[in-house]
C-alpha cells in the first residue's frame, strides 16, 4: 500500500512538473503573430489601421461622454422628484 501511494505521488509530481513546463514555455506566435507580420509588411494597411484606431478612440470618447450626460440628466430628474408624493 505504501509503495502504491509513493508511486501515485511520484506520477502526480511528474505530471505537475510537465504541465508547468508546458504552461511556462514561450509561444512563438505571440510575439511575431500573423497580424503583426502583415502590418509590418504593408505600410498602407498600417496607416489605415492607425486611422481606424483613432476613429474608434474618438467614438469611444464620444460614447462615454453621452453616457455621462445621460446619467447626469437621470440624477437631476430623480433629485427633483418629491419623495413624499412618489410614495404617498
Amino acid at each position: 500500500m505504501k509503495l502504491r501511494s509513493l508511486l501515485l505521488v511520484g506520477v502526480g509530481f511528474a505530471a505537475g512538473v510537465s504541465f508547468a513546463r508546458r504552461m511556462s514555455a514561450d509561444d512563438p506566435d505571440v510575439v511575431h503573430g500573423p497580424i503583426a507580420d502583415a502590418r509590418a509588411e504593408n505600410p498602407v494597411a498600417r496607416v489605415a489601421s492607425a486611422q481606424a484606431q483613432r476613429l474608434a478612440d474618438r467614438a469611444t470618447a464620444a460614447s462615454l461622454a453621452a453616457i455621462r450626460r445621460t446619467r447626469g440628466a437621470i440624477r437631476e430628474r430623480l433629485d427633483d422628484v418629491d419623495d413624499d408624493a412618489a410614495w404617498g
